[in-house]
């Protein structure tokens, strides 16, 4: 039992630290293929939290981020070449990134479907809510050019996961206590049961 108290505190602790009293997890991946980034529905649904997504080009470029329906935003990108950013990694804090299509990549910032976008040079932030899923994000220059060397990252924000680290961390010290005081009062008492069962020798005259 004591075993499993310390798991308990040095995980919730762990995680209190990575967490931070924001309650932020954070991850991130650098594509290097030229085209379209996507993040798909099941990265950006995956938790009922809105998340921030950021995307940065290292040579400074504009940058366009627009989210829709998923099914509109396929029929968009139709075979375009696309990085879809498919799964995360914790607590490695990563981002697993797949290469597919081939084709060419029109302007689609003017189509209809995207429910939301934002852009800037160099960088461009979005904040995607919950509750329309499921979604797409979709990462363009905002024209016809292919995105090169862009790291994207993606947050999480809720302090309900930072107290429950607190908790899990407090629970399991409470537990660890408990077990090891468990353990050393067995120990006194073995001892001083030892401790009785000893005689003096007998002395005879």
């Amino acid at each position: 039992m004591a075993g499993v108290g310390i798991v308990l505190t040095v995980l919730g602790a762990w995680i209190l630290v990575r967490l931070g009293p924001s309650g932020e997890a954070t991850f991130s991946a650098t594509s290097q293929a030229p085209g379209v980034i996507v993040i798909s529905s099941d990265v950006l649904n995956s938790v009922d939290v809105a998340v921030r997504v950021t995307a940065t080009r290292h040579d400074g470029g504009a940058v366009w981020l627009a989210v829709a329906p998923s099914t509109d935003a396929r029929a968009v990108l139709a075979t375009s070449a696309v990085s879809t950013i498919s799964d995360v990694r914790y607590p490695a804090g990563a981002l697993d990134l797949r290469a597919s299509g081939a084709g060419a990549l029109t302007d689609i910032s003017t189509a209809d479907v995207w429910r939301r976008s934002a852009n800037g040079a160099g960088s461009a932030r979005l904040l995607v809510d919950q509750g329309r899923g499921p979604e797409t994000v979709v990462v363009t220059s905002g024209d016809a050019t292919a995105l090169r060397d862009v790291t994207m990252t993606l947050t999480w924000a809720d302090r309900t996961w930072f107290f429950e680290a607190l908790a899990a961390a407090m629970i399991g010290a409470v537990i660890a206590a408990f077990a090891l005081n468990d353990l050393w009062q067995g120990r006194v008492v073995a001892d001083q049961g030892d401790a009785v069962g000893i005689s003096p020798p007998q002395v005879t005259k």
